[in-house]
């Protein structure tokens, strides 16, 4: 899941507002936009049976563009999308695994999951960012800790006042169903009414490639991958705890824009879209952050950064993208895209468990 490729990439550009616009003859850009709305839960406003994603930014598209600003509290009449729009667009769908694990529990049997303090860090990251996200950054500390999915005093203090401010009795440790109640109820503030119907297919389940890896060593957005990767991501854990930092994750598997019928190859042959590849950043020296600023400049980086990064490139099974042509150096995957056809394959398997159901 994740921002769209497409319309990220679009945000850098100074023509941006004449591709996202009522009557563009942008007919990826749109269709990347409709697909992004559609998994934010609009499908009704989209007319989804009738039109799918089409490319056409007509009618339909400028009411779901503005259903959606209506929810997140911008004065639009739909007839375009501005960057500042775009940038909310893509956050929220950006947000989106994290919701779905908070919509899992929703429906759980609470007597399985008694403390938010004893969940899994998948689980305490996505009710970090959630409460982030409706305003409580301050008592999280959330500039200085991010989603770091610790349940700690910060977390457990924002909870209780997240509690209290909307008259709901909570320790901030047990998870109470009036408690899971109002989170969902929250989260349905931002999204269109049908975003947790993909919320299954968006979750591992029988038969699917998709897994949720909690390694010892990641923290961060949850990393969706292809099962067939999960033997490098177990790698890079134990390179992570020989080095002794922590993996950010910042993004993993992303959706195409691509939903009905057969799926087709993208116009990039990402190892992100077939589940191969995470961005990142590192956690080291108790809290001390290494962005993409920090990590191009290697070898010139602080002592554990520099071994986590090293035992990468010198795993003859994975790739760091510092090294590429176009550096990227938050970027590891395993070489996937190597071969052509061993990628489709994965690619298809992946897309098809999420956009199908299967």
């Amino acid at each position: 899941m994740e921002c769209s490729n497409i319309i990220e990439a679009a945000l850098s550009q100074p023509n941006f507002a004449n591709r996202l616009k009522k009557g563009s003859t942008d007919t990826e850009m749109v269709t990347d936009l409709q697909r992004v709305l559609f998994e934010l839960g609009f499908k009704k406003e989209l007319k989804w049976d009738q039109y799918n994603a089409d490319g056409d930014y007509g009618n339909a598209t400028a009411n779901t563009v503005k259903a959606f600003a209506a929810k997140n509290g911008i004065q639009t009449d739909g007839m375009k999308v501005s960057k500042d729009l775009a940038k909310v667009i893509l956050q929220r769908h950006d947000f989106l695994p994290e919701m779905y694990v908070l919509w899992e529990i929703h429906q759980s049997d609470l007597r399985t999951r008694k403390y938010i303090s004893k969940g899994t860090k998948m689980s305490i990251s996505a009710v970090q960012v959630l409460l982030n996200t409706l305003g409580y950054g301050a008592e999280l500390k959330f500039a200085r800790f991010g989603a770091d999915g610790l349940y700690g005093n910060n977390t457990r203090t924002a909870m209780i006042k997240y509690a209290a401010d909307n008259g709901v009795q909570s320790d901030g440790d047990w998870l109470t169903r009036p408690l899971i109640n109002l989170m969902l109820k929250d989260i349905d503030k931002f999204y269109g009414k049908h975003w947790s119907e993909l919320a299954l297919q968006n979750l591992p389940h029988s038969g699917s490639p998709l897994i949720l890896y909690e390694g010892s060593r990641f923290q961060g957005k949850p990393c969706r991958a292809d099962i067939q990767f999960l033997p490098k991501l177990k790698k890079i854990n134990k390179h992570a705890e020989d080095a002794d930092v922590f993996i950010h994750i910042t993004s993993s598997f992303r959706t195409t824009t691509n939903v009905n019928g057969a799926i087709v190859p993208p116009a990039t042959f990402s190892n992100h879209l077939a589940g191969h590849g995470i961005d990142m950043n590192l956690v080291y020296d108790n809290g001390k952050w290494a962005n993409s600023s920090v990590l191009r400049k290697y070898p010139n980086v602080p002592g554990p950064v520099h071994q986590f990064l090293k035992a990468i490139i010198d795993d003859p099974e994975l790739r760091w993208g510092g090294l590429f042509n176009t550096k990227d150096p938050v970027h590891i995957d395993d070489h996937l895209n190597k071969d052509l056809t061993k990628w489709r394959k994965r690619y298809d398997a992946m897309q098809r468990t999420v956009q199908l159901g299967g």
